[in-house]
């Protein structure tokens, strides 16, 4: 029996090969579309589960309210970790970690590379994350000063066959206090949100700053994790956390006007919730982006099914004669509904199969473009392969149960005796709109999607950020010499026609800057702000607008220690009124004070105000900057080159920094490139959204050919009467054509507030952004309305060429 019946669903597949085409097709395309995505969030959503304590681990976070901001930053004071461990019992473990910024250059004999993720850590760090070491002993690896645990990738790149153990590496330049290694550790999965090449002991820092700096509260630099008991509720602990507070950091942070709110992250959540989080050194993704392509998959899925659905309750009538014949000779009604459910399911089962080729046809392209590592093999598990197996059922079971029950419920003496086929019941015919409308909602809503993601885009791309970035070339200056020489530097590179200007600076837009304090007169408590150290010739270089004052000038001996330059945002938070009514205002910045024990009651002034310059991603808003001229902070030289010939141009600035500093190799930063690194997850999202769109769009266009392609073949001899009687060819296309483009046009106006919602939403994540413009809609709605007509028009004009003689000949 089950041969008989799987020999009869083929037989009927290939008997209308084309629809069963169009099913397969748009099956096929929908289920690779899911897989494709699944194995992207899937992938997303495994970041540090290898984890052993992945339960029981919290990242300690902050959020800092200073002059009525607030701000949510990822690291904490390095006091704060200490006094969690000897406060709460329930705290079993706690590890700090510091990341050495900069890529430090690391040597050994005659190899020297700069490397990135390298961090200082209490000796417990091995005790919280599971990094297995192949060499060491986790528990005393880095139980003294200048211990070093590296990867395993490291260990060869610097020692090779070598056993590396109590090998010593120098991290830094000449004079650097060399490290010696004690554990050689297992490469950090990819899918862990710390990036770790190497890691320090903790004690090592302790010798690098001033006596009982880490036991303060006000320097935010360290990532603090703590380990909890297994079921135990964080919530109960963090209610505890502003009484501690209070108790050890009040009175010293209501020095500078700041207090904090403490919250507890837990390990999982930390890859893909912490976008709003700054000074963030995770690996970060975004738990928007990841369920918008989880919306797009069951969309696309949806839309394929709708046309499953709507294609075979619709093919259904021409099967009229076909069960009454079987009914006539005995066939039972469940045997009909077996049948009709077993084609369906069938379909699906090849469908899945396509989808499963398909995919891992396409996956190799797929991952290049997304940057990541795919495996199909993940489709391979016992329990993907039970939801694939219970999905082709659902699908499969879905599009198939109201034919296979509409259908064997046909009395054989009325199709068999030429008395008609029953009419479409009206539920029937409304299932197929109603499907119709919801495939076309989706699709508009993912059309208007694209366009507000293409939108925003190009509004990151072109904004006026306030700053000129092109041709913007960023150099470290390694040494003591270059820092002290750096105007030397300058006006040698600046001989070369091919600079065309140069700044020497701590602080660059996208990059690195200071965050510090100052004082207003009057005011006891400091005033949060960021601070950009620069020459007098930054502003012209980087290409910033004065708006009110002047810039910085050797002409006047003041600016060199007294002059402050501020961006509008500083002069409103300062209370400072207008740029012009700034002038002239007071500063006074402790740092200078500690630099300069003489001049405590030196106060400097503001000289000039620069329009607000976008100076981080366009997701936060620009914040209060001081710009102030201090030479010995400085960390890179910044030039502006032409735009012609740039590798000649690199070449001639790799000869002179390798002059300047033989012992460091040469590296060097572009600053429009690092400012398009702050929107790398922006522009994957806009390429996923856009692809499977696109896939969806091309689902739904495929479905309502095929329809459209039934309703004509449907109404042949009602078009071949029409033609006797005179109607034209457009009339005909028009009266075929009408019916769907009405239920498109409700679509678009269900569609509508749905794409305006969500796109709102998404754009709430900027702080500068597009508005969402009518044009969108109604380039959607044209959109939609044109793949309709194409598809629909192409069968109606062709049903309606058709020689009424061949539509009647039977009449």
């Amino acid at each position: 029996m089950l041969t008989n019946y799987l020999k009869v669903a083929l037989r009927n597949l290939m008997r209308h090969l084309s629809f069963s085409v169009i099913n397969l097709v748009g099956l096929s395309v929908g289920l690779a579309c899911c897989l494709s995505i699944y194995l992207f969030v899937q992938d997303e959503f495994r970041y540090d589960r290898f984890q052993v304590k992945a339960d029981q681990i919290y990242r300690v976070v902050n959020q800092r309210t200073a002059e009525g901001k607030e701000s949510q930053f990822a690291v904490t004071p390095p006091a704060y970790g200490p006094t969690l461990k000897a406060n709460f019992p329930e705290v079993q473990q706690m590890v700090r970690l510091f990341a050495l910024g900069n890529k430090p250059l690391v040597t050994y004999q005659n190899k020297k590379f700069f490397e990135s993720d390298i961090l200082l850590a209490d000796s417990t760090f091995f005790d919280v994350f599971s990094f297995p070491l192949i060499r060491g002993n986790p528990k005393q690896a880095l139980l003294g000063a200048n211990t070093l645990v590296i990867s395993e990738s490291m260990a060869r790149k610097y020692f090779g066959d070598q056993d590396p153990m109590n090998k010593q590496l120098t991290l830094g330049g000449a004079g650097s206090t060399p490290f010696r290694v004690t554990g050689v550790m297992k490469d950090v999965p990819r899918y862990s949100h710390l990036n770790v090449n190497a890691v320090g002991s903790f004690s090592t820092l302790r010798s690098l700053v001033e006596p009982g700096r880490l036991e303060n509260w006000r320097w935010q630099q360290f990532y603090t994790y703590i380990v909890l008991p297994k079921g135990y509720n964080p919530e109960q602990l963090q209610a505890k956390l502003p009484a501690l507070l209070t108790r050890y950091a009040k009175s010293e942070l209501d020095k500078i006007g700041i207090t904090y709110q403490t919250r507890l992250q837990p390990l999982t959540d930390i890859h893909l919730r912490s976008s709003e989080l700054e000074y963030d050194n995770a690996q970060k993704g975004n738990i928007r982006y990841v369920y918008a392509l989880m919306a797009i998959a069951l969309f696309a899925l949806l839309i394929a099914c709708f046309n499953f659905m709507n294609l075979s309750t619709a093919r259904s009538l021409t099967r009229a004669k076909e069960v009454g014949l079987r009914k006539a000779i005995g066939a039972e009604r469940g045997q009909l509904i077996r049948q009709f459910l077993g084609e369906s399911l069938l379909l699906t089962a090849m469908a899945m199969l396509v989808a499963l080729i398909v995919t891992a046809i396409a996956l190799p392209f797929f991952t290049d473009w997304v940057d990541k590592r795919l495996s199909l093999s993940e489709l391979l598990q016992p329990q993907v392969l039970a939801g694939l197996i219970l999905a082709v059922l659902v699908v499969g079971g879905l599009a198939g149960i109201y034919p296979a029950f509409f259908l064997s419920g046909f009395r054989p003496v009325q199709v068999l005796t030429g008395n008609g086929v029953p009419a479409p019941r009206q539920g029937a015919i409304s299932l197929r709109k109603t499907l119709v409308v919801l495939q076309f909602t989706a699709s508009t809503v993912l059309i208007i999607g694209t366009a507000v993601v293409f939108s925003q885009l190009r509004y990151i791309q072109q904004k006026d950020l306030g700053f000129a970035d092109e041709q913007a070339i960023v150099l470290p200056l390694r040494t003591d010499a270059m820092r002290e020489g750096y105007e030397a530097i300058k006006a040698d590179l600046l001989r070369n026609s091919m600079i065309r200007a140069a700044t020497a600076c701590y602080g660059i837009p996208g990059g690195l800057f200071a965050g510090d304090g100052i004082k207003l007169p009057g005011k006891a408590e400091e005033i949060s702000t960021n601070m950009f150290l620069v020459d007098p010739d930054y502003i012209p270089m980087m290409g910033m607008h004065i708006v009110a004052g002047r810039n910085f000038s050797s002409s006047y001996g003041t600016d060199l220690t007294e002059g402050f330059m501020l961006n509008e945002s500083a002069v409103r938070s300062f209370g400072f009124g207008s740029p012009q009514q700034a002038l002239g205002k007071e500063i006074l910045w402790p740092k200078w004070v500690q630099s300069n024990p003489a001049d405590t009651l030196k106060r400097g002034r503001v000289i000039g105000v620069v329009r607000d310059f976008n100076y981080k991603s366009l997701h936060q808003k620009i914040e209060p900057v001081v710009l102030h001229i201090f030479p010995a902070a400085f960390s890179s030289l910044v030039v502006r080159v032409q735009p012609t010939n740039l590798t000649a141009t690199l070449d001639f600035l790799k000869a002179k920094w390798q002059a300047q500093a033989p012992d460091w190799p040469f590296e060097y930063q572009i600053v429009d490139q690092e400012f398009e690194k702050l929107y790398r997850s922006e522009q994957l999202f806009g390429k996923l959204f856009s692809l499977f769109t696109a896939l969806s769009i091309f689902i739904a266009g495929l479905g309502l050919f095929g329809l459209a392609t039934f309703m004509a073949q449907q109404r042949t001899k009602e078009i071949g009467v029409r033609k006797v009687l005179g109607a034209s060819v457009a009339s005909i296309a028009v009266l075929l054509s009408k019916d769907f483009l009405k239920l498109v046009l409700v679509a678009i106006l269900i569609a509508s507030p749905i794409a305006w919602y969500a796109m709102n939403n998404w754009l709430a994540d900027f702080a500068y952004h597009i508005d969402i413009a009518w044009w969108m809609f109604a380039g959607a709605g044209l959109m939609a309305i044109g793949i309709a007509l194409l598809t629909v028009s192409f069968q109606s004009i062709k049903a309606a060429l058709v020689n009424p003689v061949r539509s009647l000949r039977s009449e």
